[in-house]
């Protein structure tokens, strides 16, 4: 049977998932909620899908199989945990929200209910990723570097320049290095971080940072982040046994046992998480999900430490 979905959110990030959705035979998007009436309209009028911008109305008039929550962290109210307490499935759009202890309790619910839940990570499904996770296969890794540098999106006062909305760059846009570097080097231990905002006008936060992570298996690791930078760069190099690699979503470069090599793809991460969600909602399989939302809620923690590291000025512990 078709999995029947509903969105909260109808924005640009949506957006990306309509146009998989549209592809894909065993999905249909039924219902469509935004506080935007004209956007939730617009979306409806794609899928022939009923629409609200009241996301508790929709949960009591509409009837779907899952959800897909595409909303800015300063927005999720509850949306995650009215579904899992129905025992909706859930695909939840990063970052999780702005505090720890909401995602926590929406966890706790998701495994209560045996619920299917998956974050957008779409790193973890992109084909550089996946070359440079079959390299590493058996091999220790010494040292991840991460970067995550580019400029200030959305215009004047928009949402994503304050960080009681946002939660700043680490936390909002520069999470999906900090996943990448737990999902290649493992979970994190310590968290040690420097701020500055020199550059930087459009926001209320650190304009630069520089987080340094120890790992349970005693691998280190550094990402840097900006968004006063004139052009944009985002991604990854790695030092491991036998493997030096530079690597993003599509590209992957270095040293491999003494042979060089150089990588490009083209494959769509966006299409193969959502297909991979779609799947598992389907046949009750969650083995192809590689963001679930219990993992994803580390790697939240982690960009949540960089920010307390940074006004603590003093390391953060998360063993």
């Amino acid at each position: 049977m078709p999995v029947d979905i509903a969105f909260i959110g109808a924005g640009n990030i949506a957006g990306r998932h309509f146009n998989t959705l549209e592809t894909l035979d065993d999905a249909n998007v039924v219902a469509i909620c935004d506080i935007d009436e004209d956007a939730a309209a617009a979306a409806g009028d794609r899928f022939d899908a009923e629409t609200f911008t009241d996301w508790e109305a929709l949960y009591e008039d509409a009837d779907f199989d899952a959800v897909f929550v595409c909303l800015p962290p300063f927005a999720h109210e509850g949306q995650e945990k009215a579904a899992a307490e129905r025992g909706i499935d859930l695909f939840v759009e990063k970052p999780l929200a702005l505090e720890q202890s909401y995602a926590e309790d929406v966890l706790d619910l998701i495994e209560e209910n045996d619920v299917i839940a998956q974050v957008g990570y779409n790193w973890r499904y992109s084909p550089g990723v996946e070359y440079v996770q079959e390299v590493l296969a058996g091999r220790d890794v010494g040292y991840v570097d991460g970067y995550w540098w580019g400029g200030v999106p959305g215009g004047e006062d928009h949402w994503w320049r304050h960080k009681d909305r946002s939660g700043g760059q680490t936390v909002e846009q520069a999470t999906h290095i900090f996943d990448t570097v737990r999902h290649v080097a493992g979970d994190v231990t310590d968290v040690m971080a420097a701020g500055s905002n020199r550059l930087e006008e459009l926001v209320d936060f650190s304009d630069a940072t520089s987080a340094t992570m120890t790992h349970e298996n005693d691998a280190v690791s550094h990402v840097s982040t900006s968004c006063a930078a004139e052009s944009g760069k985002h991604g990854l190099e790695v030092v491991a046994d036998g493997a030096t690699l530079t690597f993003s979503q599509d590209h992957v470069s270095g040293r491999v046992d003494g042979e060089e090599v150089e990588e490009s793809f083209d494959a769509d991460p966006y299409e193969k998480e959502v297909e991979a969600f779609v799947e598992a909602v389907q046949s009750r399989d969650e083995s192809g999900v590689r963001a679930p939302y219990s993992d994803a809620v580390e790697s939240f923690e982690v960009t949540l430490a960089v920010n307390e590291a940074i006004e603590a000025g003093e390391p953060v512990d998360l063993s």
